[in-house]
């Protein structure tokens, strides 16, 4: 581990009383209310009753056990096999269960700033404490460093030239399947086979072990759920988005055209540039491209960006991408959505600006190599 000077640890001092007193404030309604969901999905997967556990009425009546008087439901739209692996959860009172999964996930937040620090140097200690969806998802009672801890793990193996294991890491993140759409594209367009074998055969596994758990009758309700349109109100308003939803919310613009032409224009931009990437840009263009596609994405589930973030800062030659992301690492993109609409956008369009950087330095490189060539 590399010497951290006393500066730096003063500045990481500091951003974390900052950030634990933002945490104190939300994590009463987060032991509420998001970290619900996931001790329900735990306590009926524990119970074995896996062909209701997307049930919408047997979730309610179990989360009104937990608190009476729940006015709605929180549902659990998480996939079976990880209902499985949080079933350790429900063996604890509901209290001292939300202790330790607020306990756990910090302690999984300090192990990937121990991994930055040691590959990065102290620099990256304060990058990361600046990042505002990390804490923010903790203080929501959310799952999103877990993506983190993954998209690392995934990111070291390929640098360990374990390509197959490097693989089936980020397959075990399709527990939030929607933030990694791009990646099956990535691997084949760089024709990494045995990275995409291990994410395909991990990912085989994790959806016949959920068709085993949940039978036909419990795989019906689950895609209803994913549908279900009645749920639409859980959700914050579209302007808060990070995703293009965001975007084109803060513009005012509901055109079923104009969202499929943005995200139509960012994966051919993204195939486009992905070819030739190398595995530092790969991995940035690939989670920021994920993102930015797709549907209900929330300002915690930007944590795993903070990869990109430190690999694009400490690894780009560009002095615009670097500033960008350097930008994006701070609370400003995020804090302006307390502004409301419109200025809420620059969220959204910041992490398109810092794609669309990302991606130019692949076509420089490009265009330079062919001057060489000839």
């Amino acid at each position: 581990m590399p010497r951290v000077p006393l500066f730096v640890w003063l500045v990481v001092a500091g951003l974390a009383v900052c950030w634990i007193g933002l945490g104190s404030l939300m994590l009463p309604g987060a032991r509420a209310g998001d970290f619900l969901n996931l001790y329900t999905g735990a306590r009926l997967a524990l119970e074995g009753n896996f062909a209701d556990l997307h049930n919408v009425d047997v979730q309610l009546e179990r989360e009104r056990r937990i608190l009476p008087g729940l006015p709605a439901l929180l549902p659990f739209v998480r996939p079976p096999f990880y209902a499985l692996l949080l079933a350790p959860l429900a063996m604890l009172p509901y209290g001292t269960a939300f202790i330790c999964w607020i306990t756990v996930q910090v302690l999984l937040l300090c192990g990937c700033m121990a991994w930055a620090l040691k590959r990065f140097g102290p620099d990256a200690l304060v990058f990361g404490m600046l990042y505002l969806p990390p804490p923010l998802g903790i203080a929501s009672g959310q799952d999103c460093v877990e993506m983190l801890v993954l998209f690392i793990l995934a990111y070291e193996l390929t640098q360990r030239h374990k390509p197959f294991t490097a693989g089936a890491a980020l397959a075990v993140m399709l527990f939030k399947f929607h933030l990694i759409l791009l990646w099956p594209l990535a691997l084949l367009v760089q024709r990494r086979w045995r990275m995409l074998g291990g994410f395909c055969a991990m990912a085989a596994g994790e959806i016949g072990l959920s068709l085993w758990l949940s039978g036909m009758r419990g795989t019906t309700t689950y895609v209803a759920l994913l549908r279900n349109k009645s749920l639409d109100h859980l959700a914050p308003s579209p302007q808060l988005m990070i995703s293009y939803q965001g975007m084109l919310a803060n513009l005012d613009i509901q055109a079923p055209w104009a969202v499929y032409a943005l995200i139509a224009a960012v994966v051919l931009i993204f195939l486009w540039v992905a070819r030739t990437a190398p595995l530092w840009r790969l991995f940035a263009l690939t989670a920021l491209a994920s993102l930015f596609i797709a549907p209900h994405v929330y300002a915690y589930d930007g944590t795993l960006l903070l990869l990109p973030i430190w690999l694009i800062i400490f690894t780009s030659v560009q002095p615009a991408t670097r500033i960008a992301a350097t930008l994006f690492s701070t609370p400003m993109p995020f804090g302006f959505a307390l502004a409301g609409k419109p200025y809420a956008i620059v969220a959204s369009a910041s992490m398109l600006a810092l794609l669309l950087l990302v991606a130019s330095e692949t076509i420089q490189e490009r265009r330079t190599q062919t001057l060489h060539s000839s």
